[in-house]
């Protein structure tokens, strides 16, 4: 019960990100969005893994970041009202935050800690995860030499 109510928080985080028109605005729906999945992953497994992935969240972002305040315009944030997501987003917050008193046990295989991190069934996961992480920072560092400079020139 309590993991389907954090899904469906994330299923609403996830549509108000269509809604974003500034960078401003769609970093703070990723925000939202990443402390979701923390708490999603720290009542169901870890929290160190939960943890991790909240900062590699932030980090993305704060990367994604600073290219859409590179590329783009200083822009007014515009004030126009979206009152049904609002409503929506509100009451599926009410719903978590009451289900959450609600004692719901979970499967063993859940509670495993950080040994189900290293065991045998999710070491290619694991795998995959360094492999990624590798390769984006090789893309960082080839993308940001000294000698090309900013994106942006700034005068």
């Amino acid at each position: 019960m309590l993991l389907t109510m954090y899904m469906i928080l994330v299923a609403t985080s996830t549509a108000m990100l269509f809604l974003s028109t500034t960078p401003i605005m769609l970093g703070i729906n990723i925000l939202a969005l990443a402390l979701t999945l923390s708490a999603t992953l720290a009542s169901s497994m870890s929290s160190w893994y939960a943890f991790l992935v909240f900062l590699i969240y932030i980090g993305g972002m704060l990367v994604m970041f600073a290219y859409f305040l590179a590329l783009t315009p200083n822009q007014q944030m515009p004030t126009k009202s979206n009152m049904m997501y609002l409503i929506v987003t509100i009451m599926t917050t009410i719903t978590v935050i009451a289900a959450t008193n609600m004692k719901n046990p979970l499967p063993e295989e859940i509670h495993q800690g950080n040994l189900y991190l290293y065991s045998f069934s999710s070491c290619s996961m694991l795998m995959m995860l360094a492999l990624i992480l590798l390769l984006t920072m090789v893309i960082v560092v080839k993308l940001t030499t000294l000698s090309k400079g900013p994106l942006r020139p700034f005068n």
